[in-house]
């Protein structure tokens, strides 16, 4: 019974419990930049990113189908799967410097306080990132839908002025107000 629930309370949810592929292929388009972004940022390649991204996607998909994970709403599975994605990661990064590891130096310590400091650095990265998706998700509909085709789809402004019916000019001043309403909505969160 509480599987039905859940069904009826989101699109999404149901995509995964019963293998829609429009959904899913939705939301892994839309949820892989910001694995890539991460990955980048801390020392990866393209390769790896999609390599994680999918482990973490085929994990995230098996906890929900089997009901170890029970999310109530988009963000969560949303914030799930980058959790998994940012694990996976580590533990990557952690088991390449263990094999290129064979003793106890100078270089060795070094590399312990680089890696106390990008851990840091990263844990940084992902509240600017948290902070950012939270925004994102309080922004209206067409904001997202303007900041998503030129900043994930790369869509040229021409392109995304024709699928609204405007000039270009009004879409590029509009695509401006959305990342300063962003901005705002960002400040107010710190």
């Amino acid at each position: 019974m509480n599987n039905t629930l859940n069904k009826e309370k989101f699109v999404l949810l149901d995509a995964f419990l019963t293998n829609k592929e429009m959904p899913m292929q939705k939301f892994y388009i839309a949820e892989y930049p910001k694995t890539k972004y991460y990955i980048l940022k801390n020392g990866g390649a393209i390769d790896n990113a999609k390599d994680i991204f999918q482990e973490a996607f085929l994990i995230c998909w098996k906890k929900i189908c089997s009901g170890d994970f029970k999310p109530i709403n988009k963000q969560q599975i949303e914030a799930y799967l980058f959790t998994i994605a940012k694990n996976k990661w580590i533990d990557y990064t952690r088991s390449a410097t263990k094999k290129k590891t064979t003793s106890i130096n100078d270089k060795l310590y070094q590399f312990s306080i680089e890696d106390n400091t990008q851990t840091n650095d990263m844990e940084k990265a992902e509240l600017q990132m948290s902070i950012t998706l939270n925004a994102f998700n309080n922004l209206g509909q067409s904001c997202k839908d303007i900041l998503t085709q030129f900043y994930f789809y790369k869509a040229p402004l021409r392109t995304i002025a024709e699928n609204l019916g405007i000039e270009e000019a009004s879409a590029k001043n509009k695509k401006y107000r959305c990342i300063q309403k962003l901005k705002e909505i960002a400040l107010n969160y710190k």
